[in-house]
């Protein structure tokens, strides 16, 4: 049964009545009835930020949109229950609004403690006071008493209600003067935007529709950086990809009014408030004085969050949607381990470009892949060489399973029964193990763990050089070096060592050996290899054994390591290689099972050697090999060509970029590009090797490691 139409066998829906204490909003206003309701949500929050670090952000505006909109009644957490009724939510200026589903989180966990007290109004308001504060930003003492509403506003009056990101100054002081604001608390208030993203949708008019074709108080060093990130190109770039508000995203502090005054602000309102003499000033004051800009933040924060508020008997029902509650609970599986099922281990990933998610983007390299239409299926480019997801980010995905239990003890007065999908099946959890050089991969984040790979790279070091920026193996492990580092100072040596030793390592390397090194051209590379194969492979897997020993040693004890595909059968090596005619290259087949079967001699050896380990063997040569051959029983129209692809008769002589030309349906092509499989092929690797049997898989698959 699929997870998406299961799943709550017995579900009681309920509607909390929230004790009245009085009718207006007081600073002790829970004194009596849960005192300890700040510090609940406080500790709440703690496990979410560190899950994911944007989430102050997102809730944040999550509060900003719901206060917008007939006051701050969480009246944005209210579903219809009908898919034809499209409620506040449904907004298109709420647009990439999410963790909505932390204020259940947040709720389920007050409920147990205070059980029909505190509503998810002021729930709503704790949490973005706290994100502003865990993110480095001011302190702020809110009064509560909020109610909730359980009608929510017609998505029409969210779109007329809620600031366009094209406001200007006139605009934004009228809206913001309606919450009782000064001028002086207007500008702190917009001064939010020192955290999280703008997507490039909000910012196009500015791009591309300028007055003497210059955007007005816009540096244009940063002009030119915002129009290669945020091309005119397509709905798909306009929708889906963004830009960082300021370069310390993740911290609360005053560098959005700095960056305004250098041109370097993302929305017209960010150029106008340093024009326009009224604001001026303040933003003036605010770039050079950050406390004086947290003193009338927090004050313009506790006007916004009292606007409209429906107190004493103005307030209503909190009716509590399945929706809402399905994933509450999910989340407070993963966090709280409510679930009986064991929870899913750290992923380390460690390979080439066939699970590359993005390091390449941050170096200067001839291999990189965050353009169109590559991630064309993942909503945007991201450097994965795919048109949607990698093999690893696949195989994480499905690592989530649960069993089928009874909730007899949660933090609800009342009872669950959750039916759980079958082994296997996947929960469509959003978060992918981040790439090691992204700015963001840093502090909790990589307790989950982290994918090192690097498109163009190798076991050995000179392989890739015709690219110049890559990260070959052994750099790889020198970078994990340093995470293993920082995980043992944050969590200590003991909580380290458990961490690694639960952890999944996966080994995806080898390609790049033999394509760009072995085989390559002469005049493709200074180091081209006028040797036997198997002289070749023995220094292939001499190098091999001493990367795979330096990562046990550093900890890893349940590795899985790919083999090299049938690199002879891509469209490259068919296009490069014409004698083939319409048949795989078999020359190349023939050296990478040379590499293959010595590959999995050292797999036993390892194992047997290193106490405590778990090496096992992923033989994806012969998975891609059954693919191929039964191309049409897998639901593929075409086994041999690219998706994505310029020139050659299979579509493989020049890399997938934006002139290239791209097939309708990817899911019926093995290939995505002349070098990559497709998403669809990815998934049904990931799956073979889950729940394979020894003949792709040995001597355990991954489900069953991630049990021992």
């Amino acid at each position: 049964m699929d997870l998406r139409t299961i799943v709550l066998g017995i579900l009681c829906v309920f509607a909390f009545k929230f004790g009245v204490e009085g009718g207006v909003l007081s600073y002790n206003y829970y004194e009596k009835s849960c005192p300890e309701v700040e510090n609940i949500i406080r500790f709440g929050l703690a496990q979410i930020f560190a899950t994911d670090v944007t989430s102050p952000a997102a809730l944040l505006r999550l509060m900003f949109h719901d206060c917008q909109v007939q006051g701050c009644d969480a009246s944005i957490l209210v579903d219809q229950g009908e898919k034809n009724l499209p409620s506040e939510i449904d907004s298109r200026k709420n647009f990439g609004i999410r963790n909505r589903e932390s204020i259940s989180l947040l709720k389920s966990m007050v409920e147990s403690e205070c059980s029909q007290q505190v509503s998810c109004a002021d729930i709503l308001i704790l949490a973005a006071r706290e994100a502003v504060g865990m993110s480095g930003g001011p302190q702020i003492n809110v009064p509560l008493g909020r109610k909730d509403s359980s009608v929510t506003p017609s998505f029409e009056l969210a779109d007329a209600l809620l600031p366009p990101s094209t406001i200007g100054v006139d605009d934004m002081l009228q809206t913001f003067a309606n919450k009782g604001m000064t001028i002086e608390e207007s500008v702190a208030i917009i001064g939010a935007h020192t955290i999280g993203v703008t997507h490039c949708s909000n910012i196009l008019y500015r791009l591309y529709e300028p007055e003497n074709g210059h955007v007005k108080g816009m540096e244009p060093g940063f002009e030119a950086f915002l129009r290669l990130h945020c091309p005119q190109v397509s709905d798909f770039t306009s929708n889906s990809s963004f830009v960082l508000n300021d370069p310390s995203t993740l911290a609360f502090d005053n560098l959005y009014y700095i960056n305004a005054i250098e041109g370097r602000g993302l929305l017209r309102i960010d150029a106008e408030i340093v024009m326009d003499p009224r604001t001026a000033p303040f933003v003036k004051n605010f770039a050079t004085n950050q406390n004086d800009f947290f003193r009338a933040f927090s004050s313009a924060f506790v006007k916004l969050s009292g606007s409209g508020v429906l107190t004493g008997n103005q307030a209503d029902d909190r009716l509590v949607f399945l929706s809402m509650v399905f994933r509450m609970l999910l989340i407070s599986f993963a966090l709280f381990g409510i679930c009986l099922g064991k929870s899913v281990p750290a992923i380390f990933v460690f390979g080439d470009s066939l699970v590359d998610v993005g390091n390449n983007n941050y170096m200067v390299s001839l291999s990189k892949a965050n353009y169109v239409p590559n991630g064309i299926d993942f909503g945007k480019p991201t450097g994965r060489y795919t048109n949607g997801r990698t093999i690893a980010d696949i195989v994480g995905k499905f690592l989530h399973r649960f069993q089928v239990v009874s909730l007899l003890s949660c933090a609800f007065d009342q009872c669950y029964l959750v039916f759980a999908s079958p082994p296997g099946q996947e929960l469509g959890l959003k978060d992918f193990s981040p790439p090691y050089l992204a700015p963001t991969t840093a502090g909790p984040v990589i307790l989950q763990g982290v994918n090192y790979a690097s498109g163009g790279s190798g076991i050995l070091n000179f392989t890739g050089e015709v690219f110049g920026g890559r990260i070959n193996f052994d750099a790889q492990i020198d970078n994990f070096a340093n995470t293993r580092q920082d995980i043992i100072s944050s969590i200590g040596l003991p909580a380290a060592l458990q961490l690694f030793q639960k952890a999944l390592f996966s080994v995806v390397i080898g390609s790049n050996d033999f394509i760009d090194t072995f085989f390559a051209p002469k005049a493709l590379t200074a180091k081209h290899m006028l040797i036997p194969p198997d002289i070749f492979v023995d220094t292939l897997i001499s190098k091999f054994r001493l990367q795979l020993t330096r990562l046990y040693n550093l900890g890893a004890r349940k590795i899985i390591v790919a083999n090299v595909g049938p690199i002879g059968c891509i469209p490259f090596a068919r296009d490069v290689n014409p004698d083939a005619g319409d048949s795989c290259v078999e020359f190349i087949n023939d050296a990478v099972q040379l590499f293959n079967t010595q590959v999995k001699c050292l797999i036993k050896e390892l194992s047997i050697s290193f106490d405590g380990s778990t090496f096992v063997y992923a033989d994806v040569y012969n998975i891609m090999e059954d693919i191929l051959q039964n191309y049409i029983s897998y639901g593929f129209d075409s086994s041999d060509s690219a998706c994505c692809n310029v020139a050659g008769r299979f579509g493989g002589l020049i890399p997938c970029g934006p002139a290239s030309k791209v097939c309708l349906d990817r899911s019926k092509y093995v290939f995505w590009d002349p070098f990559h499989p497709s998403e669809a092929t990815n998934t049904i690797m990931a799956k073979r090797l889950l729940d394979g049997d020894p003949h792709v898989i040995s001597p355990i698959s991954v489900h069953q490691l991630i049990q021992i």
